[in-house]
């Protein structure tokens, strides 16, 4: 009896090790990093002006959506409130190809789909990024908050 328990605790404990080590794994790696590399899968970010509701232009290109995300710096933006006295600014709004499915196997065309946009401050360098209705507000670098304030 003593020795069906012995086995029974080591294979618990063993079993707990081999999970603990297969979850580090997964949440290992900068999690900023992971989140540029989703949002370098973007396939059109459409440019609006304020007060406009149709685009002003759109970015289709990889290589310019590449170069949208690192000017980005998302490793340094900062949580927080937007300033009650903050005008808004230009909105990107973010679309990707629907994930395939069955169903959707016989497809030739796949639609766009908004996965996301972030709404710029014209007066002060926040943005708000929203992300499949939930909204994130953030202080960024002044360098990317002229980057996007310039963009045509």
């Amino acid at each position: 009896m003593e020795e069906f328990t012995i086995k029974k605790v080591f294979l618990s404990f063993l079993f707990v090790i081999c999970i603990s080590i297969l979850l580090a794994g997964c949440n290992g790696g900068d999690k900023k990093s992971d989140w540029a590399d989703g949002l370098e899968k973007t396939q059109k970010i459409e440019v609006i002006s304020p007060g406009e509701s149709e685009p002003a232009s759109n970015i289709t290109d990889q290589q310019d959506i590449a170069d949208f995300v690192q000017a980005l710096k998302l490793d340094e933006w900062e949580v927080t409130e937007v300033p009650s006295n903050a005008v808004k600014g230009k909105e990107f709004k973010m679309y990707q190809e629907e994930t395939d499915t069955i169903s959707d196997s016989n497809k030739d065309k796949k639609d766009l789909k908004e996965i996301g946009n972030i709404t710029t401050y014209s007066n002060a360098s926040y943005i708000d990024f929203n992300l499949k209705n939930v909204k994130f507000s953030f202080k960024i670098p002044e360098d990317a908050f002229k980057y996007l304030s310039e963009y045509q």
